[in-house]
């Protein structure tokens, strides 16, 4: 394990278990404000997660951007590191990493406007901490447009751990606040 691998490491343990008093509450405000912001094109192609307990959910933002017209699409793990983006389909399974995959249409990368990333901490200067395996990492390396992530407020920190295949979020959102990241 690399320097960094161990820095990002201890910050996820720190970060273990810390969920706000209300992780329902939290997540619903922090797309309530992601929503709010106009910051997601109202008929364009976004790219949205299945979150997993600790994370901000995103089945709200979903249901409003659908009911906006836009065109939705998630993650599904495909060979090699870049995930894949497809639309709902007919039915969802449990992907390799534990996460709700679709069977839809298969959606090019290029196509996507925004995509909504999960993040398990993420800093002001638009550094996120995923979960270890760097999927986004090497999605958002090879992804042309820009990106967000939501996530709880008690999990901004002061300064990820960054190295050089870490790509930064342009913004990120929580129940409080949606913060712009100078680029």
């Amino acid at each position: 394990m690399t320097g960094l691998d161990e820095r990002k490491a201890a910050l996820r343990a720190l970060l273990k278990g810390q969920m706000p008093a209300d992780p329902e509450a939290a997540s619903r405000s922090a797309q309530e404000r992601l929503l709010q912001s106009g910051l997601l094109p109202a008929t364009g192609v976004i790219a949205l997660y299945r979150a997993l307990p600790s994370e901000v959910r995103t089945h709200l933002l979903a249901g409003a951007l659908l009911a906006r017209g836009a065109t939705l699409c998630w993650p599904r793990v495909a060979p090699g590191r870049v995930l894949e983006f497809r639309r709902a389909g007919t039915s969802w399974t449990r992907g390799p990493l534990r996460v709700e995959e679709p069977d839809g249409e298969l959606v090019p990368l290029p196509l996507i406007e925004w995509m909504v990333v999960p993040a398990q901490a993420a800093d002001l200067r638009g550094h996120r901490l995923g979960r270890g395996k760097g999927y986004y990492d090497a999605t958002l390396l090879a992804f042309p447009g820009r990106s967000v992530t939501l996530l709880f407020d008690l999990r901004v920190v002061a300064e990820v751990p960054s190295g050089v295949n870490d790509r930064r979020v342009d913004a990120l959102c929580t129940e409080s606040r949606l913060v712009m990241v100078a680029q």
